[in-house]
């Protein structure tokens, strides 16, 4: 991923997600608490995104928000490479 601001190389230097209970259904994960990555250029320019999760059980089609308060923009639906 390049930078925006410079055209420099970014990399993830932390992941973080929020901490609010979610109720699943037996063999389901339901977590839709915020995943979120910082990525940083060697300049020092940051973005902090966030990814929607989906639930791994591949008979349901349970997919989390695609916004919320504690980040700017829409949830990705992979991280960047």
């Amino acid at each position: 991923m390049k930078c925006p601001e410079c055209g420099e190389k970014m990399d993830y230097d932390g992941e973080w997600e929020t901490m609010v209970g979610f109720y699943s259904p037996p063999n389901h994960d339901h977590n839709d608490n915020c995943l979120i990555r910082v990525y940083r250029c060697k300049n020092g320019h940051t973005i902090k995104l966030s990814k929607r999760r989906r639930c791994p059980n591949p008979d349901c089609d349970w997919i989390g928000k695609d916004e919320c308060f504690c980040h700017p923009g829409k949830k990705l639906d992979e991280w960047p490479e």
